[in-house]
Parts: structure tokens; C-alpha cells; sequence
């Protein structure tokens, strides 16, 4: 997503995970956190600056259903190597409906070299 700041994480870093605020338009056309009470799961993905990717529609979490806030806690091997990167959550619905976010574009992700290589 262009003009935004990218989430940077140190290589071979498991913290902290990454956390969005899904927002949705209301009938009125205000934007407001969307509740996900109805979603029955929720994956991630991330892909390299090459289309490759590196975690593939791995599970992630609801923080707060009420207030719209998920997150993916990373796992060994994600962050392995440095670079640019690409995320995308997917939110599937109990009703078989299913939304990717961002709706436009990806999540910008920064993973920094770090001084030691383990």
C-alpha cells in the first residue's frame, strides 16, 4: 500500500506479531471497526517481492471480535529472510462468504537484517 509505513520485524524474529483493525463502511457511508463476530476463521499470508510465497494461509486470531482486531503471531521460519514483503489477511464468514484485506493492494512488510544469523 503505497505512502504507508511498513510493519519492520528483525530477521528470525517471532515478535511482535502483526495486528490490523479491519473497518468497514456503514450504511451511511461512515467507516467504523467491524464486528467479526461472524467470522469462523481467519488466515495469513505473505509473499516476497517476487510473488513467491513465504507463509502461506497459515492460521491467525480474533483480539477483539467486537472491535475488529486480528492479528498473526509469526512462527519459526517466517521471517528468515530479509526484504520486502507482502501480507494479506483472508476473513472466512460462517456464511461461506469470504473477504481479503487489505481490499486494495497489501500490507507492507519490512524484514531487517539483524547482527546475528540465528
Amino acid at each position: 500500500m503505497s505512502g504507508e509505513k511498513p510493519f519492520i520485524i528483525k530477521r528470525h524474529d517471532t515478535a511482535p506479531a502483526i495486528i490490523a483493525t479491519v473497518y468497514d463502511k456503514g450504511c451511511l457511508g461512515e467507516w467504523g471497526r467491524l464486528n467479526l463476530s461472524g467470522v469462523s476463521r481467519i488466515d495469513f499470508s505473505m509473499a516476497d517481492d517476487c510473488g513467491v510465497l513465504v507463509v502461506a494461509s497459515q492460521s491467525a486470531q480474533t483480539i477483539s471480535a467486537s472491535s475488529g482486531i486480528i492479528q498473526y503471531c509469526w512462527q519459526d521460519g517466517d521471517t528468515s529472510s530479509s526484504g520486502m514483503y507482502t501480507g494479506e489477511f483472508e476473513l472466512f464468514f460462517a456464511d461461506g462468504t469470504k473477504m481479503s484485506l487489505p481490499r486494495e493492494g497489501g500490507i507492507a512488510i519490512r524484514i531487517a537484517d539483524d547482527i546475528n544469523d540465528i
